[in-house]
């Protein structure tokens, strides 16, 4: 086996396994402090070229490996992304709990900020477009909200959000963002939010963020596109067959993107990016370079998917 093999294998497993521990809240993962040592890739590479012994190279690797992933799980100069419940945030239709004091604030006397948003739901509305714009952190889409519009519950210790609607007619715009005048400090930064959408609109989904760790199963909902923009990013969505046409375009840095779609949709990948790894079985390129399943172009349900990205890993399964 080729050391680069080798090299990279023992880097997806240790990355995965890091990724099941934090999820499982027995360890805090650093996805940002990772991306902090892209350098190492370039490393790897050199090693998997010098003119020695197999074995010799091996070793190398691995402890490149080990100590790239031991930094990032035990650096405090980044994110610190832990799992926090939503014990205080229900029960409010507005809230914003500001204690902030820009005077008098130090790395022992953390201050917290809680958000609740609940949009009432219009009869007229069929479309809904979703923005937020935010620094960085985790990010859920999980249960529909039947008698809201949406619903948006946040936990945070880096700043307060902000949100408006505009609706004209059938459409309505969200915007959500995240107040830009508190810095992210060294140390434990949370920031996390719960989003619960309304299964009967059509949703127009569009994610300006930053180190994000975001998760959408959106198996109940019908999405005709999302847009994820973010850096170092951890992205998993599930897409529906609610929906007879879905576009995805995501554009990230050191990513791993996972997209499960429904076993009978037909799935067209786009992608000019540099270093992406791309697990996509039942694909095969066609003659303008993208990666299409077998029954594309007669199939009545499409998903696109235009991945704009550097050194990440994307897959596509089906469920």
């Amino acid at each position: 086996m080729e050391n680069r093999n080798i090299f990279w294998g023992v880097l997806l497993v240790a990355i995965g396994s890091l990724f099941i521990l934090d999820n499982m809240d027995l360890l805090n993962f650093s996805f940002s402090a990772l991306f902090d040592l892209w350098p190492l890739l370039l490393v790897g590479w050199g090693i998997s070229m010098l003119p020695t012994k197999p074995i010799i190279k091996t070793t190398i690797s691995i402890a490149i490996v080990i100590f790239a992933l031991a930094y990032a799980a035990t650096s405090d100069k980044n994110f610190w992304w832990e799992n926090q419940g939503f014990e205080n945030l229900h029960g409010l239709h507005f809230n914003v709990n500001d204690n902030h004091d820009d005077e008098d604030i130090s790395q022992e006397d953390e201050t917290y900020f809680t958000y609740n948003f609940d949009q009432e739901m219009d009869s007229v509305i069929t479309h809904a477009k979703l923005t937020m714009d935010v620094a960085a952190g985790k990010f859920r889409i999980n249960e529909p909200e039947n008698e809201h519009l949406i619903s948006f519950n946040a936990y945070s210790n880096i700043g307060s959000y902000n949100s408006n609607m505009v609706s004209n007619g059938h459409q309505a715009e969200i915007n959500i963002s995240m107040e830009n005048n508190h810095s992210i400090e060294k140390g434990t930064n949370r920031n996390r939010a719960n989003i619960k959408l309304n299964p009967e609109i059509i949703w127009e989904l569009d994610f300006n963020v930053g180190a994000a760790d975001f998760k959408g199963d959106l198996r109940k909902f019908k999405v005709s596109e999302i847009d994820i923009d973010g850096g170092a990013s951890s992205v998993k969505l599930s897409l529906s067959d609610l929906q007879e046409y879905t576009y995805i375009k995501i554009d990230a840095a050191a990513a791993s993107i996972q997209l499960r779609i429904p076993q009978d949709a037909a799935c067209k990948v786009s992608s000019d990016s540099f270093l992406v790894d791309m697990d996509l079985t039942g694909f095969s390129k066609n003659k303008d370079g993208d990666y299409i399943s077998g029954d594309y172009e007669n199939n009545p349900q499409k998903i696109n998917v235009d991945i704009d990205a550097a050194l990440s890993k994307l897959r596509i399964e089906r469920y």
